[in-house]
């Protein structure tokens, strides 16, 4: 039973609405849910934190107070044994003043040591002493038997010091003064620090000293700051509370165990909190802590948070705390409010989802209706659409997508009724076409060899061609392979490719070598066809031959001429062959220097007359001797010889002579008298003209008449090289290690990086960088140059594309005249139109310019994507003044070699600043390169130089 597709697709539109509905609200609600927890988790935190904050300020405050009491301590005491010494010494000058002229020493002395012995203070402990300079004691306010003895001298504290002596000695060379030491507490019974006062009664030159107990002092503080903290509230009803390290509870404002000790208390919750407090502070100088404790206004239990911190100097741990039961009043009332917010937020979102849902099943519903009619309205349509050529009436169709299927349809019912009257004129132009290709086909017949295989390469059918040209009758061609006429010399390799062509569906075409039935051999020029059916899918093969034999037999008798046509001597075909056929030769190839010249300027006629003559005289020259000579392509000639006729020696000597003999000869041609100059390479070794080739290419470059390829290794090893580095770039750029560097370009005037250079490095196999000085010219050689510079285009393009800064590539004039490598930089700058914009192209010169026209096109094509020009190392080599006028350039890099010495060579200074100079007049900006060292710096940019760059300012460093 099927289903409408109408109500399909209303079923599927109301559920996929309903369940994405649902989905929503779940979401939403979820995420409303998780809102109100971490609200509610961020508000405790908050109040948490401000309170933290409020507590340990408060306790700071605290810690402070107290800090300055301990800080009085010193000055308290200092200042109170000073005061005290003072007013025994006033006494005692008085008494001394009034009875000085009416009493004995001994007498005045007895008053004295009566009115002090009686004055006490410090609580009982402040007392007064005297002292002679020996050590004896005169009077002591607290113990009266030590008096007029030395009982006191011989008194030493914990650290073995004698402290009488100490103050006997201070006194000897001050006459008033502090000091410290260590005594006999009266009532601990056990030393303490004592800090006195002395001054030196001068009358008597007797010591008067006063002291008092550190410890009493101190504690005297610590009350006087306990007090002063118990009155410390804050807030509503916030206070300090102190404990000591032993658990003795100092302050507590609302607490019955002030001035107990912890274990002293009763409650076992409470004794329990005050060992936690304890605990947790007692290694820290501060911590929160959290305990449960009567809340004073309840006189319930309540949540308490407690900051505690220590202050070390008395043992103290001051802390205040706050009940929690306001923040959790609160929290109660946000987490209401915040339920409420939810709430409303959820109920409002499920009525617009609602609203939202009834809309859809609305809109989906009235939809699907329409779309049904529509359905039927083809349904009709394409039930009659093969009896009938009637159209659906578009006007009744509301979708516009229906609406281009009927405008579809109806075109297809036009395309249908104009078929039919073409495929009546295709049968007729068919027949036509059926009787022309039987023609073709007598044609082909006639004049090619034609077969069909089947896939496994089964003939199937042959033409009388095929047999006529193979000798091999129809039954005996067709159901056999191809094999049968093939002939052995052929490659199993050619027959290998050829069935990987045909079976990708792709022609073939090449010369087959085959045999006739008599064994015969003949070739063939073949094409072969694959035949595909409807589904692509290959059904036959057919092939095509065209015998050739002719024209390869006259091909072979071609390439057995061994005459040079204008000199009738042998020629390198011949030479090759006689290299190949005998064995212990020397071989002389010999080149007539600047012969291009003379075809040039006098013409070919007049070079190939000068050819002649030199063969004759070569011809004279060797007529007695047993060498073979031969004329190769162009200006050269050859000579071989048997090493049983010469020897190496003998044979040089005898090219020596023939290069001399030619020289002295004046050729007198049409009116023209030429000379001859020749120069030859020498090789005894296999690969005999390869070998002579690059013996005579050394001479030329070494400017010699003759080199032998067997004396001279370099020759060798600069091809090993050669070869090795040839090697080593390819696996190099294979690998992707050609690698860019960048230089900066420092401004002279702003001492800021502009610009960067981009230099070309090759990274070796062990990590080694590698200069281009080493791969340059080998890659010119090995034609891998082009592929260099494209590898540079590209890494600085994608390491600068989203740089904002300029950058410059070099380019030779090579490059810019190779077409693909131009290509490439545009299709670059095509791409990445802002880094065209920032790019510099430095044109290198290795050669002279001789077609300005190209390059001058080739500049002002860069300019027109907004690219710089600079011409590279100028001042020496081919660069000139006149390229600065002829180019349209904009900046010009004074080469390296005259910037490193202008600090020594006057004539490179002087040279330098006639390049800026003109240069200025001409708008150009200048950069001197090598600067590699601070004085170099300094005079460029006093000679105007705009830009500077070299290892002084930095060296190349690797792209990332």
């Amino acid at each position: 039973m099927s289903n409408k597709l109408s109500k399909i697709i209303f079923f599927v539109v109301f559920l996929v609405s309903l369940i994405s509905i649902v989905t929503i609200e779940v979401f939403h609600t979820t995420y409303e849910y998780a809102q109100y927890k971490q609200n509610l988790k961020k508000l405790e935190n908050e109040f948490i934190s401000t309170n933290e904050q409020n507590l340990k300020f408060e306790v700071q405050k605290a810690i402070s107070l107290i800090k300055f009491n301990y800080d009085k301590k010193d000055k308290l005491i200092n200042k109170s044994v000073k005061q005290r010494i003072q007013e025994a010494y006033s006494l005692a000058k008085s008494l001394y003043e009034k009875y000085k002229n009416e009493k004995t020493k001994e007498e005045i002395l007895k008053i004295i040591k009566d009115s002090l012995r009686s004055i006490k203070f410090y609580d009982g402990y402040g007392y007064y002493s005297i002292y002679d300079f020996t050590g004896k004691t005169i009077m002591h306010g607290a113990n009266k038997d030590y008096e007029n003895s030395y009982a006191l001298k011989q008194y030493k504290d914990e650290n073995n010091k004698a402290i009488l002596n100490g103050i006997i000695s201070l006194a000897k060379t001050k006459n008033e003064d502090y000091i410290n030491w260590r005594f006999l507490d009266p009532v601990s019974k056990i030393e303490d620090t004592k800090k006195g006062y002395f001054k030196v009664f001068e009358p008597y030159n007797l010591i008067f000293l006063v002291a008092d107990y550190a410890s009493r002092i101190e504690n005297e503080l610590k009350n006087e700051a306990l007090e002063r903290v118990k009155k410390i509230e804050y807030s509503k009803d916030g206070y300090i509370f102190i404990l000591d390290i032993k658990g003795n509870i100092l302050v507590n404002k609302h607490s019955k165990y002030e001035g107990r000790n912890f274990s002293n208390i009763e409650n076992p919750r409470e004794k329990e909190v005050v060992r936690k407090i304890l605990n947790k502070i007692e290694n820290k100088n501060e911590t929160f802590i959290k305990y449960s404790w009567i809340n004073p206004n309840t006189l319930q239990y309540s949540d308490k948070l407690t900051y505690l911190a220590k202050f070390e100097k008395w043992g103290w741990f001051i802390g205040t705390g706050i009940y929690l039961d306001s923040m959790y009043e609160k929290l109660d009332n946000e987490k209401q409010k915040l339920k409420d917010e939810t709430f409303y937020r959820i109920f409002y979102s499920l009525c617009v989802f609602f609203v939202i849902f009834c809309f859809i099943f609305y809109i989906t519903r009235k939809i699907t209706k329409e779309m049904n009619e529509n359905f039927l309205l083809f349904l009709d349509f394409f039930k009659k659409a093969n009896s009938s050529n009637k159209k659906i009436d578009i006007d009744n169709i509301k979708f516009y997508e229906f609406k281009q299927l009927a405008i579809n349809a109806n075109k297809m019912i036009d395309s249908k009724i104009s078929n039919e009257e073409k495929l009546k004129a295709k049968n007729k132009e068919a027949l036509i076409n059926l009787s022309l290709l039987n023609e073709y086909k007598k044609a082909v017949d006639a004049s090619a060899i034609v077969s069909k295989t089947n896939i496994e390469g089964i003939i199937t059918f042959a033409n009388e061609k095929f047999c006529k040209v193979s000798g091999f009758t129809k039954d005996e061609l067709i159901g056999a392979k191809h094999n049968l006429v093939r002939h052995p010399d052929t490659k199993k390799e050619i027959y290998k490719e050829l069935w990987t062509t045909i079976l990708n569906k792709r022609v073939w075409k090449g010369v087959l070598k085959n045999k006739t039935k008599k064994g015969k051999t003949y070739y063939v020029k073949s094409t072969i066809v694959p035949i595909l059916d409807l589904n692509s899918n290959i059904t036959e093969f057919i092939a095509i031959r065209y015998d050739i034999s002719d024209l390869i037999n006259q091909e072979k008798r071609i390439r057995l001429q061994t005459t040079d046509i204008l000199t009738n001597l042998p020629n390198r075909q011949k030479l090759l062959e006689d290299l190949n056929a005998k064995k212990d030769l020397i071989l002389g190839v010999f080149n007539i220097l600047r012969f291009k010249e003379v075809n040039e300027y006098y013409g070919f006629e007049v070079g190939d007359k000068l050819l002649l003559g030199v063969a004759q005289k070569l011809r004279s020259l060797l007529k007695d001797n047993k060498l073979f000579l031969y004329k190769l392509q162009g200006d050269e000639f050859a000579i071989l010889v048997n090493k049983n006729i010469f020897s190496l020696k003998e044979f040089k000597i005898k090219c020596e002579n023939i290069i001399n003999s030619i020289k002295q000869i004046k050729f007198e041609i049409e009116e023209n008298i030429l000379e001859v100059n020749l120069v030859a390479g020498i090789s005894a070794e296999k690969n005999y003209f390869i070998n002579a080739e690059m013996a005579k290419n050394h001479a030329k470059i070494e400017n010699k008449d003759i080199i032998i390829f067997d004396e001279n290794r370099e020759i060798k090893s600069n091809l090993i090289e050669n070869i090795n580095w040839t090697q080593k770039l390819k696996k190099a750029l294979n690998e992707d290690r050609i690698v860019v560097f960048i230089q900066a370009i420092i401004s002279n005037e702003t001492q800021e990086i502009e610009k960067y250079e981009c230099l070309v490095r090759m990274i070796d196999e062990d990590g080694t960088i590698i200069s281009p000085f080493k791969f340059l010219n080998i890659a010119k050689k090995s034609k891998l140059y082009n592929a260099l510079t494209q590898k540079v285009i590209k890494k600085a393009f994608d390491y600068f594309a989203n740089k904002d800064i300029e950058f410059s590539i070099n380019l030779s004039l090579e490059d810019i005249l190779h077409k693909p490598t131009i290509d490439f930089l545009e299709e670059k700058l095509k791409e990445n139109r802002n880094a065209a914009q920032r790019l510099i192209v430095e044109i290198v010169e290795e050669e002279g310019i001789e077609n300005y026209q190209e390059i001058c096109d080739f500049i002002e094509n860069l300019k027109s994507y907004g690219c710089k020009i600079a011409i590279d190392d100028f001042g020496t080599g081919y660069s000139n003044f006149e390229y600065l006028m002829k180019l349209n350039v904009d900046i010009v890099k004074i080469d390296g070699s005259m910037i490193k010495y202008i600090n020594q060579d006057l004539n490179a200074k002087i040279v330098t600043e006639l390049i800026v100079t003109f240069a200025k007049k001409l708008n150009i900006k200048t950069v001197a390169e090598f600067v590699h060292s601070k004085e170099i710096n300094e005079i460029v940019t006093d000679m105007g130089i705009d830009f500077s760059q070299g290892f002084y300012l930095g060296v190349p460093k690797p792209i990332k």
